[in-house]
């Protein structure tokens, strides 16, 4: 069974957006840690040890402030505009007994083998349900054997056998569609949101004046 990666923290007694940017000039990521019908509770963890270990790709963390160990799940990161400084950090509180819902990363392996296609991903997080030790890092899907106008689906995704997946089953995850059919979908998509019809190149013979006019007025 995977364990828990561990975390020192301290109380934040000051909040607010100038005592987190004090944190963070400090080294440290402001955190706030709830659920499990406790109060939250404001924290800091040093930056460096957080980035470590969410470079291992931990999820679970056995968070101590003081005397007090915490199992917990990092469910949200805020990250500055150029994605590179965690501004805020959320965990919340589980029990490791206790089952829970929760999403996991699709990560697509392979490439299809076809001409004049494209592979797509429509489906980039699976919503499972297990235990938190059981929770995987990422579903790996192999679509390299996927043929033109062929999809997957929930329903085709292999999950480990502790882990049970809730998103409807015919939701589909990754397609290959002809380039051809999907230029002409952009096209009828764009005249629609436009309410124009596409342009006409050339008219036939007999058609009426007003007709040949008025489209010949729009024209420079």
């Amino acid at each position: 069974m995977p364990q828990n990666e561990p975390l020192t923290a301290k109380k934040r007694k000051a909040i607010g957006t100038k005592a987190c940017r004090r944190v963070r000039n400090d080294g440290q990521v402001p955190a706030v840690i709830y659920g499990h019908g406790e109060d939250p509770v404001s924290i800091q963890v040093p930056a460096e040890d957080l980035h470590r270990a969410l470079r291992r790709r931990a999820r679970m963390f056995d968070v101590k402030v003081g005397r007090k160990k915490e199992s917990v799940l990092l469910r949200d990161l805020q990250y500055d505009a150029f994605g590179d400084v965690i501004l805020h950090a959320d965990f919340v509180r589980v029990a490791m007994d206790e089952a829970l819902e929760i999403g996991v990363p699709i990560r697509l392996k392979g490439q299809p083998d076809v001409d004049d296609a494209v592979l797509q991903q429509t489906l980039d997080r699976l919503d499972v349900e297990c235990l938190p030790a059981d929770i995987p890092e990422e579903i790996v899907v192999p679509v390299g054997h996927l043929q033109v106008n062929e999809s997957l689906t929930v329903a085709d995704l292999e999950v480990p056998e502790a882990v049970t997946a809730l998103t409807d089953p015919e939701t589909v995850v990754a397609t290959v569609t002809p380039v051809q059919e999907e230029a002409a979908e952009e096209v009828e998509e764009v005249a629609a949101a436009s309410g124009e019809e596409p342009e006409v190149i050339g008219r036939a013979e007999g058609e009426e004046e007003g007709e040949a006019a008025e489209g010949g007025a729009g024209a420079e």
